[in-house]
């Protein structure tokens, strides 16, 4: 039987331990086990996933204006939508494999020399041109990952059946909504956070199935309740009636007040439903899945970051639909097998190193082609031709490996080296995930990108907007607002915005007073609320002995809330007995 082996990382040089059932799954993929630990596995992936970082540029085919996801001072060509779709076959930029260089160098001369596609989306969107990794959407403005849903402006992660939503980051079937984070099935409502099925409601934290609320957590099944306190119909209409959620001055008072609430409220472990031995947190329907975050239909999987769709048998995947036998694939399509060490929407069956490929299957080291089979390095071969030189490459990957100038070793079993991402660290979900400066990033061997400061003529300044949306009219849409953080780097800051027709429209409906920050600012102020991936043993913190146990509670559990968070974290039993 094999035993649990502690490695150290090659990256960040902490140890980091392998379980049996992980070298049970490697040797079933004919994989190594990993030389990074898993927060430098999924940092290196996320570095190949630009979201939100968006260039205008010049179509290299047609010369037409462009939003793309890749930088015109980068050294790629970008295509259209058009110039894409009607694109040659990339067979023609197909080369030999050469023995006598690394496997990651070929790979790298040929992939930047094949065009790319400007942003991620798909076909049928309509009025999406200034978003990014949309699907089956309509109308939606400055928002990133998008599925099924319409008049989205400012959002991240609107998954599912959202209409009219603003300033939000993971949402589902919910509609009219502004500041929402962590809910479904929302309606009319503002500032929520990790609730779902809430009807006009604000300033909630942890609450379900609640209509007419107001600043208040744990609340389950309520209806005209004020801060945590029951009210009549008629006393919690004339308290809200009275509060002028209009004003900007005001709304601000509230937020700062319920953000202190949410960060003293007692919360549970994880948010996960009808699981059997999982780990990890937004896990729903799943079993035998460890480690892992925002996941649907899952099962004996391990490291898995944003699941969309049923996966199977799988480690170390982000963002990605419906997989079976994977590994380490960052952005990829549904209905793959066995695929390892892809990313960029790549579709297939029995694909290593592939990327931005669509039905693609047996074949290694491709970028940009669409059903073909048997190819290495974008050439065409014979069954019996790639069944030969798959494996000779395989032991050259091993034999002359890549070595970065970190000295970080690349061998067959690796994800593709940090330096080779088309994206600046900086402009990669990995700036979000893991946050670095821009010495500490060069320090690390990563790439980073100065955003280029705005020469805007603001003119109107934050301060001086109107404090309450009653007073706003038409004119403010020819503004253009200067943001008080001055292009802070943090939260990449834009330096000025403006205000759209549809935006306002909102504003005005929902009576929410005008935002005095850039969506970027705004953006990185309600992050500070989502929970890392990762997890924590922490102990259960509850001492109510009317909890069924004497004195304080022994159960421990595995969470996303570090030590030093001020919630008060329950196990699950104290969590529901007080709740309930």
């Amino acid at each position: 039987n094999m035993k649990s082996e502690t490695k150290n990382c090659q990256n960040c040089k902490k140890d980091f331990i392998i379980e049996p059932d992980d070298f049970n799954f490697y040797e079933k993929l004919k994989v190594p086990p990993p030389t990074f630990c898993f927060d430098c596995r999924l940092k290196r992936k996320l570095a190949f996933f630009n979201e939100r970082t968006l260039f205008k540029r010049k179509c290299d085919k047609c010369s037409k204006d462009i939003i793309s996801m890749y930088s015109p001072k980068g050294p790629y060509k970008v295509f259209c939508k058009n110039c894409y779709n009607d694109r040659n076959d990339f067979l023609e930029y197909g080369i030999d494999y050469d023995f006598s260089k690394t496997f990651f160098e070929q790979f790298f001369n040929l992939f930047k020399k094949v065009p790319k596609r400007h942003l991620v989306y798909k076909s049928d969107n309509e009025n999406c041109e200034y978003s990014n990794h949309v699907y089956h959407s309509k109308n939606v403005y400055l928002s990133y990952t998008i599925a099924r849903s319409e008049d989205i402006y400012y959002c991240k992660e609107a998954l599912k059946g959202n209409k009219v939503c603003l300033d939000s980051y993971n949402i589902k079937d919910s509609e009219r909504g502004y500041e929402l984070l962590d809910v479904s099935r929302i309606y009319n409502s503002r500032f929520l956070l990790r609730s779902a099925r809430c009807i006009d409601s604000a300033f909630l934290f942890d609450c379900m199935e609640c209509n007419n609320c107001f600043m208040s957590h744990n609340l389950r099944n309520k209806s005209y309740v004020f801060k945590n306190e029951q009210f009549s119909r008629e006393e919690y209409l004339g308290k809200i009636k009275d509060l002028s959620l209009n004003s900007y001055r005001i709304q601000e008072e509230f937020k700062k007040e319920f953000y202190e609430m949410a960060r003293h409220s007692f919360c549970r472990p994880a948010f996960v439903r009808a699981i059997k031995n999982c780990t990890g947190d937004f896990i729903g329907h799943s079993s035998n899945t460890h480690y892992s975050f925002s996941n649907i239909d899952t099962e004996n999987s391990k490291y898995i970051v944003f699941g969309a769709n049923t996966i199977k048998d799988s480690y170390d995947l982000f963002n990605v639909g419906r997989n079976q036998n994977c590994y380490e694939l960052s952005e990829t399509g549904g209905d793959n097998n066995n695929i390892k060490f892809c990313f960029g929407y790549s579709t297939g069956l029995n694909l290593d190193y592939c990327t931005f490929s669509k039905n693609l299957t047996d074949s290694f080291g491709c970028t940009g082609l669409v059903n073909k089979q048997y190819c290495i390095l974008n050439k065409q071969y014979t069954k019996e031709e790639y069944e030969k030189l798959v494996p000779r490459i395989i032991k050259h990957m091993n034999d002359m490996s890549y070595i970065d100038s970190k000295g970080r070793v690349y061998k067959y079993g690796e994800f593709f080296p940090f330096e080779f991402s088309p994206f600046a660290y900086n402009e990669s979900l990995a700036y979000e995930e893991f946050p670095m400066s821009k010495k500490e990033v060069e320090e690390e061997g990563y790439i980073w990108r100065d955003i280029e400061e705005k020469q805007y003529e603001t003119t109107i300044k934050n301060d001086e907007l109107p404090d309450s949306i009653n007073d706003v009219t038409n004119s403010i849409l020819s503004e253009i607002i200067a943001c008080p953080n001055k292009g802070q780097i943090e939260t990449k800051c834009t330096f000025a915005y403006r205000i759209v027709p549809e935006e306002l429209r909102f504003y005005k409906l929902m009576k929410i007073p005008l935002p005095h920050y850039c969506p970027n600012c705004r953006y990185y102020e309600r992050k500070k609320w989502k929970n890392p991936w990762k997890l924590w043993h922490r102990s259960c913190m509850c001492e109510k002995e009317s909890h069924k146990h004497k004195g304080k509670c022994q159960s421990e559990f595995e969470t996303s809330y570090s030590p030093d968070r001020s919630e008060i974290i329950y196990c699950e039993q104290c969590y529901q007995a007080e709740v309930y």
